[in-house]
């Protein structure tokens, strides 16, 4: 007898604790709000992401592998600027290399390889979907050597508000 209601608990523990949902759509869809739904969703998959670089940041390879996500058949520019500028003064951004242009493929995603000059690089890519629309996005890349890097962290270091970290 005790064995039956163990076993009765158990299975009602199990019954009551699995999470089984059902789903269900009306039955009177109307087509034309379906086309417009689908169009909607059309408009919002189409958009352009940058992979690599994610963010901006300091390296000290003058070599970089661009990656990003696109729909088919989007051109995507892309292009590759230097600072010219001394520290302290404006940024100065010149053009360094021609013009970089990727169409997008079945697999969505596409790839470049630039080389970047020692300093502040600013790369800008330029998506051109099928339908005529444009994204751009802008990331920056800091190319220093090893020794410049060690100098900017102990600044940072030697900066902290905190105090954390100070070395006396």
């Amino acid at each position: 007898m005790i064995k039956k209601i163990v076993a009765g608990t158990i299975i009602c523990t199990v019954l009551g604790t699995s999470n089984i949902m059902s789903y269900a759509t009306p039955t009177n869809t109307n087509l034309n709000a379906t086309k417009n739904n689908d169009k909607k969703a059309e408009t919002i998959k189409e958009s352009f992401e940058v992979v690599i670089p994610e963010k901006d940041f300091v390296t000290s390879n003058t070599n970089l592998v661009l990656s990003f996500k696109a729909p088919k058949d989007t051109k995507v520019s892309i292009a590759v600027y230097h600072n010219t500028s001394k520290e302290g003064e404006e940024e100065n951004y010149v053009l360094t290399h021609e013009l970089i242009e990727v169409t997008i493929g079945e697999i969505q995603m596409g790839w470049a390889e630039i080389e970047l000059k020692s300093g502040l690089n600013k790369i800008e890519f330029t998506a051109e979907y099928k339908n005529g629309l444009t994204d751009s996005v802008v990331r920056h890349v800091n190319v220093m050597n090893v020794e410049e890097v060690k100098v900017l962290l102990e600044k940072i270091v030697n900066n902290s508000t905190l105090g954390v970290g100070k070395r006396p």
